[in-house]
């Protein structure tokens, strides 16, 4: 193993073990005592919570990006051999590569839900759009409806409104028409000729 690979790990375990220790000082000052039986205020172990939070946030995004390659290339074993069933299952779940049956269970059930929340977005997406489509192609639809309606009232009324004047001028011609029929058809006596001729008015 090279000399910075030694370097990197021992940055990794030196930060590992002030985390640990900062672990071991938050519980003990948490834990009520004969001489400290009252529990801490809610605010300052919410503060403590918060500072264990970040760091353990800044361990474990310096392990994913900086040393995951390192890591992957390592084996861990163990120095001593454990002391009794106890430490040695507590050393099997340590070095578990593969999940616990119903962990392993659990996360499945879970995926297969999330995939199956996934899929039903998915399906209330494409009714969603196709819905949209169907309302605007509709409203497009009855827009066009109204529109024509529209037109062919206006045309009616400008039909309309045409044969009423062709009426009426039709009207007024036969009025003057008959006007002057009437004019023209009444008897002339020959005293209103005389008289008319007598009168000097140029014909």
């Amino acid at each position: 193993m090279s000399d910075a690979y030694i370097v990197e790990l021992e940055t990794l375990r030196r930060q590992l073990q002030q985390l640990h220790e900062l672990f071991a000082v938050v519980i003990e000052e948490t834990r009520p005592t004969p001489d400290n039986p009252n529990v801490m205020p809610w605010p300052e172990l919410l503060s403590k919570f918060n500072v264990l939070a970040g760091k353990y946030a800044i361990l474990s995004q310096a392990v994913g990006q900086k040393h995951a390659a390192l890591l992957k290339e390592m084996t861990v074993v163990p120095r001593t051999q454990p002391n009794g069933i106890h430490e040695q299952n507590i050393l099997s779940v340590l070095l578990r590569t593969k999940l616990a049956p119903e962990i392993e269970k659990e996360e499945e059930e879970i995926w297969a839900q999330v995939e199956t929340e996934a899929q039903q977005d998915k399906r209330h997406e494409l009714l969603a759009i196709t819905a949209m489509t169907t309302f605007t192609s509709l409203r497009k639809s009855h827009n066009d409806r109204v529109q024509n309606i529209l037109r062919d009232s206006q045309g009616r009324t400008a039909a309309a409104q045409q044969k009423q004047q062709h009426d009426q001028q039709e009207q007024e011609s036969d009025i003057k028409t008959e006007v002057n029929t009437k004019a023209f058809a009444e008897p002339v006596s020959l005293e209103d000729i005389l008289a008319f001729a007598s009168s000097g008015v140029a014909i």
